[in-house]
């Protein structure tokens, strides 16, 4: 096995679903690479805080509902002899009056209680997906901040944590990917005139002519007129790399006659 199928092994490794050949051997690739152990250990603290999460449970409106129909139909009478005779179709009338009951249970609900439930539930995802993302983006693994930075762009409506967290890996990663990557995150939350800022002032930041001409190309998508002064400095300066100025040119073009 390459060490790319055994780092994708990971997760099954550390559930305790690996069949009894694939956990030898995975022990002994463990023993071995230096690179695995530091994956295996830093996704074994992941998966711990994972665990600590509390599971959630059916409300107790809910719980009610769902059993006083169970009592409802358990209590209705037979209205045909036929059914102890044919017993398939008793079990099929009887599933369907069930599914029917639960169905008719649910959509009667309180609207109220229903909207709250559903809100508390997008919360606790939400909340989720950002103490994972937080949790990746920390990581020393490379591939583990930008899966962070994957979780990072589920986040609907980011907290300001996490916000600072994808401008300081765009402004300060040190891997190039992690950083182009950002940017793609961060143009979803623009809406956010701190983050539609913190793009602009990136540019400056950047030694890879990579990630500025990501930035300008993003700053060009999302129309914001606020990057045409960082552009201009860029065009005038003759020590950058000169694709970067050529695609300044062109950004300020853009941002000028749009």
């Amino acid at each position: 096995m390459t060490p790319e199928e055994f780092r994708l092994l990971i997760p099954q490794y550390l559930a305790g679903q690996l069949t009894p050949s694939e956990s030898a051997l995975f022990a002994e690739e463990l023993k071995n690479s230096a690179a695995l152990r530091g994956e295996v250990e830093e996704l074994r603290s992941l998966w711990e805080d994972l665990a600590l999460l509390p599971e959630s449970q059916p409300s107790p409106a809910l719980r009610a509902r769902f059993y006083q129909r169970l009592n409802a139909l358990q209590r209705a009478p037979k209205r045909a002899p036929w059914w102890t005779l044919h017993w398939p179709r008793q079990l099929a009338v009887g599933l369907f009056l069930f599914a029917g009951g639960l169905y008719v249970g649910r959509v009667t609900m309180d609207a109220r209680v229903h909207s709250g439930e559903m809100a508390q539930m997008r919360s606790q995802v939400q909340g989720l997906q950002e103490m994972v993302a937080l949790s990746l983006l920390d990581r020393q693994s490379a591939t583990s901040r930008l899966e962070g930075v994957v979780w990072s762009s589920r986040v609907e409506r980011p907290n300001s944590e996490l916000l600072t967290a994808l401008v300081l890996a765009l402004n300060h990663d040190p891997n190039v990917n992690v950083r182009l990557s950002s940017i793609d995150a961060l143009e979803k939350f623009t809406r956010d005139a701190a983050v539609s800022k913190a793009l602009v002032d990136s540019i400056q930041r950047q030694d890879s002519p990579l990630v500025q001409v990501a930035l300008i190309d993003s700053l060009v998508h999302l129309r914001n007129r606020d990057a045409a002064g960082e552009l201009k400095k860029l065009t005038a300066d003759t020590e950058i790399n000169p694709a970067v100025r050529q695609r300044a040119q062109w950004g300020l073009e853009k941002l000028t006659y749009q």
